[in-house]
């Protein structure tokens, strides 16, 4: 996926114009890369660019590779439409031409990669389950097509912690598989567990660009930028203010307990 000097300008409720992407220029392929920024910043755009839901004014997006692109909507329920969670989930692949036994099975395996049941839930309207059921199917919906372009937008937003780590087990299984994943994100410490390159944007321009690792990582540098580290980055930086030796840079809590117990000479 390409964009190359992608401009696009809205008009607000006052009439004002507002630059949302601004001379934005950018190459993936593969891996997931996290999209942070300030709301209003520009992520919900990009994703709609590249898309092909959004067109720019100026510059070139080009998506490249086999298989769909497969956008998820940060309010699930706004991209609903079928009578039933089956049907839901079914529907891009039956579109796409698979046999209904066929998208019925990879239905199946996508909502289980959700923590969902289609036996369970398969018969009900989607507009019937709660909040973090229905951003749940959204994102098998998109799963089950087994995307080369999968673009998330808040994915992990009001799940709980185990479905949290359903979502992202499932994002880093795909991008694993061969798709190039965008995941647009406030939530650093779902981008610390899955992110393997970082991009920033501010007013509509790209304005940091790197290895996720490094730029998470990096407090100052984030706060400097209006958004916070990840938990574990903060934590081991207050640790190293009381005293403690914390080696390394953790982003994960997993991580932060193996550096303190390196830091105690206990592993």
């Amino acid at each position: 996926m390409t964009l190359d000097n992608a401009c696009l300008t809205y008009e607000g409720p006052a009439g004002e114009r507002t630059r949302a992407l601004d001379g934005v220029t950018l190459e993936l392929s593969g891996g997931v890369t996290g999209v942070m920024g300030r709301t209003g910043s520009g992520k919900t755009t990009l994703l709609e660019v590249v898309a092909g839901a959004t067109p720019l004014d100026s510059g070139r997006v080009r998506v490249e590779g086999r298989g769909a692109t497969a956008l998820v909507y940060q309010l699930p329920e706004r991209q609903f439409f079928e009578s039933t969670v089956e049907r839901e989930v079914m529907f891009g692949l039956l579109a796409r031409g698979a046999h209904s036994d066929d998208a019925r099975g990879r239905a199946a395996r996508a909502l289980a990669l959700m923590g969902l049941s289609l036996d369970e839930l398969g018969a009900r309207s989607p507009f019937s389950l709660s909040g973090g059921q229905q951003r749940r199917v959204a994102i098998a919906s998109a799963l089950a097509l087994h995307p080369g372009l999968l673009l998330l937008d808040e994915p992990t937003a009001g799940l709980d912690p185990r479905a949290r780590t359903s979502c992202l087990r499932a994002v880093r299984a795909a991008a694993d598989a061969g798709a190039t994943v965008i995941f647009a994100s406030h939530d650093a410490n779902a981008l610390a567990e899955v992110a393997d390159r970082l991009v920033v944007l501010e007013g509509g321009r790209l304005t940091l660009d790197g290895p996720a690792r490094d730029l998470l990582a990096d407090a100052p540098l984030m706060r400097a930028h209006g958004l916070e580290p990840a938990c574990a980055a903060r934590a081991a930086a207050a640790l190293r203010c009381a005293g403690l030796d914390v080696p390394g840079a953790p982003l994960t809590a997993d991580e932060l307990a193996a550096a303190v117990a390196r830091g105690r000479g206990c592993a």
